[in-house]
């Protein structure tokens, strides 16, 4: 498990379960852990982004809207961790 593969590992730990398997599915769609961490989370929250507004108004749509919403916030700490500027 290489460094980025366990900070995200113990921040999604305290994640609810369904919120967690929703951003954990989405990352491995994406083949996101093969990639820099900090894109890798930012591309995929905004892919589930545009997935939840093309969504109809349910608890499913609003998980995945809650889930591009973490994934977004985990790489701006990311980021800001690593030094990263945009």
């Amino acid at each position: 498990m290489t460094e980025a593969h366990a900070w995200l590992a113990e921040r999604l730990e305290a994640a609810p379960p369904s919120l967690r398997e929703r951003m954990v599915a989405a990352l491995e769609q994406d083949n996101a852990m093969d990639a820099d961490l900090g894109a890798a989370l930012q591309a995929t929250g905004e892919r589930l982004m545009r997935v939840a507004q093309c969504g109809p108004a349910n608890h499913d749509t609003g998980l995945t809207l809650l889930a591009a919403d973490a994934l977004v916030t985990l790489a701006c700490e990311w980021n800001a961790l690593a030094g990263v500027r945009s």
